[in-house]
């Protein structure tokens, strides 16, 4: 397995962050890229992928995935186009970077799952097909910013699509903070994680007990370790199903910077690698 972060600009341009993450000891990146991002220039990949090509080799770091995080089935027509549009690009351009995965949302339409399988139908077909052609995997986090954030609706998305190249960028963030059990959710769809994000959440009860759950601010997002999950269950069950790509730290932890939040981390996730 690959042990990496994800980034989006945080440490500087692809090459310093490439080179901050080879410091520090890291196998892997992996890249947010919203609409208007120069992070990476995508227009640049499609015409010249040597460019990116050269930098993983000159410093020996891995780019496990591109995403996006946007919402492809929005509502007014021409943000879902510009949507669609910038996700195509992306799936271009890991292609020319031969890149298994592409990470990112489904989106999310108003309405129930009803209305929302109903768009995702109209929408995602052809972007599959084109990932298929690419031979590129499309791994959907499973956070509450789009619709496929539960395991009832992965089930009711897998059945309706029907294609073994859409997956999940598994968050066990998310799942905890609606009191879902992230392990049994993990156990079920292994074979369906084609991305990590390794994020922790903390459950905090008093705020609960006192407030309920509608008041929010009681599931903070943590780094690996500071939260509820039980990362040697978790690695167990990703071994078990045979996952062997990337470890990508998401930090949104409110406690620690960014570097020192990614290092701690790090620290933490070593003990489930092999010694380098």
């Amino acid at each position: 397995m690959l042990l990496g972060f994800l980034t989006g600009g945080q440490l500087g341009d692809l090459q310093r962050s490439l080179r901050w993450a080879r410091e520090h000891g890291f196998d892997s990146i992996s890249i947010t890229l919203p609409l208007g991002s120069q992070f990476v220039d995508l227009d640049e990949v499609i015409r010249n992928p040597s460019s990116v090509k050269g930098l993983e080799e000159q410093e020996g770091i891995v780019i496990s995935a591109l995403g996006f995080y946007g919402n492809p089935i929005h509502p007014d027509s021409s943000t879902r186009k510009a949507h669609i549009t910038h996700f195509t690009r992306i799936l271009e351009a890991s292609y020319k970077l031969e890149k298994s995965v592409v990470t990112g949302w489904l989106g999310k339409y108003p309405g129930g799952l009803d209305e929302n399988l109903r768009e995702i139908k109209r929408v995602w077909p052809p972007i599959i097909r084109k990932a298929e052609d690419y031979g590129i995997r499309i791994a959907i986090e499973n956070c509450p910013g789009n619709i496929m954030y539960r395991p009832d609706i992965w089930r009711r998305v897998f059945e309706e699509l029907g294609s073994e190249s859409l997956g999940l960028e598994f968050d066990p963030s998310h799942l905890i903070c609606q009191l879902i059990d992230p392990l049994k959710a993990a156990d079920e769809f292994g074979d369906r994680i084609y991305h990590v994000h390794a994020k922790d959440a903390e459950v905090l009860w008093d705020r609960i007990r006192e407030l309920g759950i509608t008041a929010g601010g009681w599931c903070p997002h943590r780094l690996p370790g500071f939260g509820q999950l039980d990362w040697s269950k978790f690695f167990s069950i990703l071994r078990k199903h045979g996952y062997d790509y990337a470890i990508s730290i998401e930090h949104e932890d409110p406690y620690f910077s960014y570097e020192e939040g990614l290092l701690l981390a790090k620290k933490f996730l070593a003990r489930f690698f092999p010694q380098r």
